[in-house]
Order: structure tokens, then sequence, then C-alpha cells
């Protein structure tokens, strides 16, 4: 396996001219992330390399081109966008938006329960995204905290990371892995998903309450083992959120707690009910929120340092 130095070398000698990497932003199993400079538009941007060794696995070289395939074609202000994926000098890499700020997770690792407020912004924000990717027919299906980003500029929460995303064609599309790879995060698998059963958008919609639950409890409702937390999504029904955080409003509560129903058909069906069904508390004057404070400020020290864009803000 090349060192980072090296492959930021080759990555640089097949970007040409028109970027200028500058530092790592992150990696995973799969990829690397590179922050960027953008000679010709003079803008910031992330690029997303796939391992060299990896890229020579027809598999692995499908399931890239498909992943920025697709997230190329969900333009919505809450996914993060593509712009360009090529294959070039035996490396395969794409070029994404860069999102100043951080990740979920590394908020939540930093605060471990959120503010009502935010959590109420940040699941319609995510919720949202879901909405827009299904009615493109995509199920991400690792929606977790290290795959959501916080844009300290917008105050948007923004879902990244479609590496493991299912399209769903008429047939109900196909899955594009490797032998053994696990598919998700256990901590936010859907029972269905869990059971490796087929998923539709509802699968989504569960993790993404599983995180609304993570946001206000300061822990996700079900930890331990890998074989536990799956048997636990199939089995046992998760503690009432108010009983973990009384300050939660029975509106809220009834959001996360629906969204984690066990039967796909109990759940809300689509992004766009869950989203609605939350009642956001009213934004000051200037509507921005309020994490975007200490988000503004954490990205003053990303840009200091290297550090992750997101924590497997690349995994799969």
């Amino acid at each position: 396996m090349p060192t980072q130095s090296a492959l930021s070398e080759r990555l640089q000698a097949a970007l040409g001219k028109q970027y200028v990497l500058e530092r790592e932003l992150g990696h995973g199993g799969m990829g690397v992330v590179f922050l960027a400079n953008d000679l010709t538009l003079h803008r910031r941007v992330a690029i997303k390399v796939v391992q060299p060794e990896l890229a020579d696995h027809g598999t692995i070289t499908q399931r890239f081109l498909t992943e920025a395939r697709t997230v190329a074609r969900l333009r919505h202000p809450n996914i993060v966008a593509i712009h360009a994926a090529t294959e070039a000098a035996g490396l395969l890499y794409y070029v994404m938006d860069y999102v100043a700020g951080e990740s979920l997770r590394e908020r939540l690792s930093r605060e471990e329960r959120l503010p009502i407020e935010d959590v109420c912004c940040i699941v319609k924000d995510i919720a949202a995204a879901l909405n827009a990717a299904a009615g493109a027919g995509v199920v991400h299906r690792d929606i977790k905290p290290a795959n959501v980003l916080l844009d300290a500029a917008s105050g948007r929460a923004m879902l990244v990371d479609f590496g493991i995303a299912r399209i769903c064609g008429a047939d109900g599309g196909a899955v594009i892995t490797g032998d053994g790879l696990v598919l998700g995060t256990p901590t936010y698998m859907s029972p269905e998903q869990a059971s490796g059963e087929k998923i539709d958008a509802r699968s989504d919609l569960y993790a993404l309450g599983v995180m609304g639950y993570e946001m206000l409890a300061g822990r996700p409702p079900f930890e331990g083992s890998y074989r536990l937390v799956v048997s636990h999504h199939l089995s046992t029904n998760p503690k009432p959120i108010r009983r973990l955080r009384r300050d939660c409003p029975p509106n809220l509560a009834h959001v996360i707690m629906r969204a984690l129903e066990k039967a796909p058909a109990d759940r809300w069906q689509n992004g766009a009910e869950m989203r609605d069904a939350v009642a956001e508390p009213s934004q000051p004057a200037t509507h921005r929120r309020p994490w975007l404070q200490a988000t503004a400020a954490a990205a003053v020290l990303i840009s200091a340092r290297s550090e992750e864009h997101t924590s497997e803000l690349q995994s799969h």
C-alpha cells in the first residue's frame, strides 16, 4: 500500500493544473479525501480517490463510479454535491463540494446531547435529503453521524457518502459489493437491513430515528457487540426517549419513536412526512442556527490543522 504522501503525489499528477492538493481531510477502507484548490473556478473542493490497490478490482471500481453518478444526480441543498468523476493515471477519483465545519459525529463526541432546537433542525434537514434521494430511487443504507456534515456557513446539515447506496430500479436494483463486505453500520441498521431483507427508503428513516435518539439521549438506543446490537434492532423496543431526555417535547419524541418502529409500515413512509411532522422551535430573527457559532469556531480549527472531514466520510 502506498503512503499517503505517495498517493497524494500520484493524484496531483493525475489532476493536472486545474486542482492543487492542500492536505488530507480523512480516509476510510476504500478511499482518501483531500482538500484541494480549484484554480479555474477559484474555490476549495474535496477530492475523493480510491486506494490504488482497490481500483484494480472491477467490483470496487463499479461501486465507486456508481457512488459518483448517484450523488451527481441528487441536487439538493442538504446533499453534498459531486462535480466530476474521472479515471486517470490508474486512479479513480471524484471532485465534490468542500464543506467547512464539522461532522455530526465530531459534535456529538464533544457535546453528547444536543439542544432540542438543533435536533429539530438536523432531523428536518436529513429527512429532506432522504426524501430527495428516495425520489431518485436511492437508498443510502449508511445513515449515521459521521455521514452528516454541519456547514458553518449556511447552517445546513448535509448528507454525504453514498458509497453503499442501492440504486433501486424497476426490478429493485442490484447491490454492488465485494465478497464478505458488510453493508452499513450495525448501530444504525434497520431491522430489515440487519436481517438481510430487502430494504427501501423507510430503512434510512429508521436510521435517522436512531441518530435523532442519540442526539437527544447522548447515546443510541442499542449498544454493545455486533450480534447484540443486531439482536436488539430485531426484537427489542428502545426505551421511550422522554425517559432519558425529560425536556424533549412530546411531538419530537413521537417523531423519533415512530421512526424506530420495527415494521416499516408503522414508520414514517417518506422523508417529507417525517420532516413535516417535526415542530421546529421558532428561529431567531437572523435565522442563524444555534450550533453555527460553535461550528464556525471548529471550522477555524479545522483550517489550521489536518483532521478528518468526517470520521468515516469515505468508509465503505
